[in-house]
């Protein structure tokens, strides 16, 4: 999720995809919320302008790791407003806490981009001390550590990046494949031996051709079915997007279809949903809109055991054994 960290909203509701109101209204327990602190325009030139229009003080946007510190201390505050309804999940013991019955909505603290390290690797521990638990090494440009699957160049893993996985898994924070080009993914892939996932993404159509007027389409940013299936036989989580734009339809069915794609090539226990709420697409559904998928899927003959672990399940147990256990 993206813009629903810049508002002041998320604990009073009414605005975007998520908010608390309609996270508790259909029983969520944790919820991701994704710091991205370069704007996509070409090389990221407009950041600081795109960052003060949201609201942020100019001291908060002097530097990348700068505006993610400020969107930290955001949900700090939204946690401090809740009056305990919402909570950073940073350990096992949070987790479960969150996911028990009448218990907060936990926030899940991921950041995207690694443009936020501005060539540092020892911000990433600068970041997990503030509750980041996840991290994506690529967004929609390419950067010093990876290439993106949107980039110019879309190259692979720079030796800069290879520090920035061999760090992340040191720190115990997840590594993100979201937004990695194939060469960066399927180089980066041998690296990983602790629980990864590829958080927000969809399969590719191989009739489907990237634009040549716009690098961010479906046809270059979704992955192929055979990156879906090395994800699922290593144990990785494969999260399926919610945006129309990658699903390649605009109904419930056309995400059942692509669940459906995702479930055969990665496996039952893999697949989670993964959304991207609020990061500037249009989605099929918003945070309430979960039921009607679940029931979307249970219509197309899945399981209800398979819909269970798509809707939920599989994500809770891939946190499980990806937290710090205290």
């Amino acid at each position: 999720m993206g813009s629903a960290l810049f508002r002041d909203s998320f604990v009073a509701g009414g605005r975007g995809h998520v908010d608390l109101p309609r996270a508790n209204s259909v029983g969520y327990g944790v919820v991701g919320l994704t710091v991205a602190t370069t704007w996509p325009d070409v090389g990221g030139s407009l950041s600081r302008w795109h960052f003060r229009s949201l609201g942020l003080p100019g001291s908060a946007v002097s530097s990348r790791m700068a505006i993610a510190n400020w969107v930290v201390d955001r949900v700090e505050a939204w946690c401090g407003e809740s009056g305990g309804a919402l909570v950073i999940v940073r350990t096992v013991p949070d987790l479960e806490r969150c996911l028990a019955v009448g218990g907060p909505v936990g926030v899940l603290l991921d950041v995207q981009g690694g443009h936020v390290l501005e060539g540092d690797v020892g911000n990433i521990a600068r970041l997990c001390a503030r509750g980041v638990r996840m991290f994506a090494p690529a967004h929609v440009m390419d950067n010093d550590a990876v290439g993106s699957g949107t980039g110019r160049a879309a190259g692979g893993l720079t030796d800069f990046g290879r520090e920035v996985v061999a760090e992340l898994q040191a720190q115990g924070v997840i590594v993100d494949l979201a937004h990695m080009s194939l060469a960066g993914i399927e180089q980066t892939l041998p690296l990983l031996d602790r629980p990864f996932t590829l958080s927000h993404a969809a399969l590719r159509d191989d009739a489907a051709r990237p634009s040549r007027l716009r690098r961010y389409n479906a046809a270059t940013r979704n992955v192929p079915a055979s990156v879906a299936h090395e994800i699922g036989a290593r144990g990785g989580l494969f999260g399926v997007v919610m945006a129309t734009q990658l699903l390649g339809g605009t109904t419930l069915n056309s995400a059942a279809r692509m669940i459906r794609r995702a479930l055969a090539a990665a496996g039952d226990a893999n697949v989670a949903i993964g959304s991207d709420m609020d990061g500037a697409l249009k989605m099929l559904i918003d945070a309430q809109g979960l039921p009607a998928l679940a029931d979307t899927l249970l219509a197309a003959g899945q399981r209800p055991d398979t819909v269970r672990g798509v809707i939920g399940e599989n994500a809770a147990r891939f946190l499980r054994s990806a937290l710090p256990p205290t």
